[in-house]
Parts: structure tokens; sequence; C-alpha cells
């Protein structure tokens, strides 16, 4: 479990060095040691595979907000006990990852799962629905997992369709691009954002020149950037998550490659940074479904800064994808207030679907009419000469 790697690490930043207001250092020690009673939540999320990075950001971004809330008392005197296990972004691991959270720890609820072929393998399954449970966030965009919204998952992102609606609206409507390439990953994520991108282009009545596979699991993009290259369109979408997209930018660039290159949310800059450096990441444009992790004039940024800021200073963890985790966290606390002294799953159920519209403080989450797509934010961002994003 990865809580085992990350709980004594979060202790110490979040809890020690004061990453946030809480109470002195002795009520802290007795809510950890003699907690009246315990409130766990679920999460199933890759730390090993290809998505382990965003993974492990998800999981560390819920247990940073779970730790402030425990180092103030907990919710109704009772700690949260934040349960993550490990699901290699295997579906079939994380609907028994859920089975065993539900279950057996007796989970109340459930926070930050990652991949549209995941949160499809949950409502194929009916493991939510026979634990009568909620999910709340999911990193995943699928138009196959929100048109329509299972019930049981509370949804805190733009789908992939609002974000190559803008993406396409700035290369094909403002810049007037109609030589369109793509590279997407050959799984449920890929394949969706891939047709949604079909979608946006001909609406515009641009045209999808060339548009290439990779297989996700051995992230290998050779032939797919000498394809593209070769073509060398206005713009090529990269349709995939930060290793691969990377990959693909260092290799293109070197093989002469000059198209405006843009990627969806899947892709962490961070991680791109990281992987090639910022000469050669510069000038990649990355559409967000969340605010800039670093915009302080947002109230919500500001905490979410507070409390996360010891840890992200080390720059391990990709910023956007520890605040998707928070944001789902922060949800799961307000519906534990919501639901009672004594919550049930049902009572969670409810206060979510009543929750209405809900504004964090610069971001809104809108659970009002029985909708489960809470968010539908977007923005346009580049990777400057600095390594910072431009917006």
């Amino acid at each position: 479990m990865l809580r085992k790697v990350l709980l004594p690490c979060l202790i110490f930043g979040a809890l020690a060095a004061s990453a946030f207001a809480a109470p002195e250092d002795e009520e802290i020690e007795a809510v950890i040691k003699a907690p009246e009673a315990q409130i766990v939540i679920g999460q199933s999320v890759p730390t090993t595979g290809p998505g382990a990075d965003t993974g492990k950001a998800l999981a560390l971004g819920a247990s940073l907000y779970f730790g402030r809330v425990n180092a103030r008392g907990g919710i109704n005197g009772a700690v949260i006990d934040h349960k993550v296990i490990d699901d290699g972004g295997d579906p079939r691991r994380a609907v028994q990852n859920t089975r065993q959270l539900l279950d057996k720890d007796n989970a109340l609820l459930l926070v930050g799962y990652y991949g549209s072929a995941t949160v499809s393998e949950l409502s194929r399954s009916r493991v939510l629905v026979d634990g009568n449970a909620a999910l709340i966030g999911a990193h995943a965009g699928s138009d196959l997992i929100r048109l329509p919204a299972d019930p049981h998952v509370f949804q805190t992102r733009a789908g992939y369709t609002q974000e190559l609606e803008k993406t396409v609206q700035l290369l094909a409507g403002n810049l007037g691009m109609t030589r369109i390439g793509a590279l997407a990953q050959d799984d449920a994520d890929g394949q969706a954002a891939l047709k949604s991108l079909r979608s946006a282009l001909a609406k515009h009545r641009a045209k999808l020149e060339v548009e290439v596979t990779f297989n996700p699991r051995n992230g290998d993009v050779g032939k797919a950037a000498q394809t593209l290259a070769k073509s060398n369109p206005q713009a090529v979408l990269l349709l995939t998550t930060s290793k691969p997209a990377a990959e693909f930018v260092k290799k293109y660039k070197a093989l002469g490659g000059t198209s405006q290159l843009y990627g969806i949310s899947l892709i962490q800059f961070e991680d791109v940074l990281r992987y090639i450096g910022k000469k050669d990441a510069h000038g990649l444009g990355i559409s967000q479904v969340y605010p800039y992790p670093f915009n302080v004039q947002l109230r919500f940024i500001r905490e979410f800064q507070e409390d996360t800021g010891a840890v992200l200073r080390s720059g391990e963890f990709p910023s956007y994808a520890v605040l998707e985790g928070y944001i789902s966290a922060r949800l799961a606390i307000e519906a534990l207030k919501r639901a009672g002294k004594n919550p049930t799953r049902a009572a969670v159920t409810t206060a979510l679907s009543t929750l209405g519209r809900l504004d964090l403080g610069g971001y809104a989450v809108d659970f009002s009419d029985r909708k489960r797509l809470g968010a539908n934010f977007v923005e346009l961002t580049m990777i400057s000469p600095t390594g910072t994003l431009t917006r």
C-alpha cells in the first residue's frame, strides 16, 4: 500500500513542518494516538507501471488534505484513515481493490481513481452499486464514462471533449490551421480522446491528416515520431500521458518536426520537464482542467499551497495531479460534514447529490439537478523557456 510509503512523509511534512495551521503539537499527537473513531476513505491508483507518477500524486494530494483535517481534530471526533492500494493501472485489479476497501476495510467512500478504463470497469462490475458507495473524482475524461455518468461517480473535472474543443478552437478557429496530426495511446483514454478530437475538428472543417497510435505499456513512440515528422502537419495533438509525450516531443524535434505541439491534461508539465528538460519541453501546449496550482490570486490555491508547500517544494510530484487529489479529498470532507454524526455510505451519497454548487474559493464544483459532471473548467497553457507555464 502506498500509505506505507507516503504517510511518514506526510506526517513529517504536513504536521511537523507546519505546512498548515493546526492545533498545538500535543493535541495533534493525542488525535493520532487515541482517536475516538476512524472513518476509512479508500483509493485505488497505480503506484507502479506507466501511470505511477500521476497515481502517487493523486494519492498525495488527498492524503495532505486529510492530514490537515486530522490535525484539526477530524470530523465529529473521528479521524480519517486514508487507505491507498496499488492497482498498476489495471482496471480488474482496481475492481478487486475496491471490493477489499468496501467489504474488508469498511471504507465509507472512495476518492481519486485513475483512468477511463478503470471507471468503466467499476460501472460494469457494479461494485459501487453492490457496496452502495460513492467515488469522488476520477483522473479520466472519456465520454464513455460521462455520457451518461454513473450515478455513483461524482466527477470533478472537464472531459476530453471540452479540452479538445478549446484547443481546436484555438488552432483551427483562431489560427486557421487545417492540417492536424495526432499521437494517441492505444487504450481507453487515448481512443476516447481521439474520438473527441475528430468531432471537434469536424465542427471547424479541419482535417485530421495523420493519426498514429502506440502501445502505452511499453511507451515506444519512436516510429510515431518518424511518421509524424515526415508528414509534419501544422499541429500535432498528443493524446497521451506524460512520459511518452515527453519522449515524443524530444524525438520529434530531433527529427526536424516543426509542428505546433499540444497535449491534453493527462500530461503533467512537471514530469515533462523532468524527463526531457526545459529546452526540449519549451513550446509544448497543454490543456488544463483545474486552475494553475501557483495562482495565489485564488483563495483556494493559497490554501492548497499552505497545505502542500512543504512537500511540493521538492518537485517530486506533479502539482496539477496533487491538486486533483486534494479537491477530491475536500469534497469528501464536505460530504462527511453534511452526512451527520454517524455517516453511512447512503448518507454520504445523498449529501453529494444535494451538494449543489460549491465554490471552493476560485474553483466551483456543481452537482445540482442530479448532475454527476461537476465541472467544465478548461484553460490552455504552454511551457515557457524558463520551464514555467504561460496561460
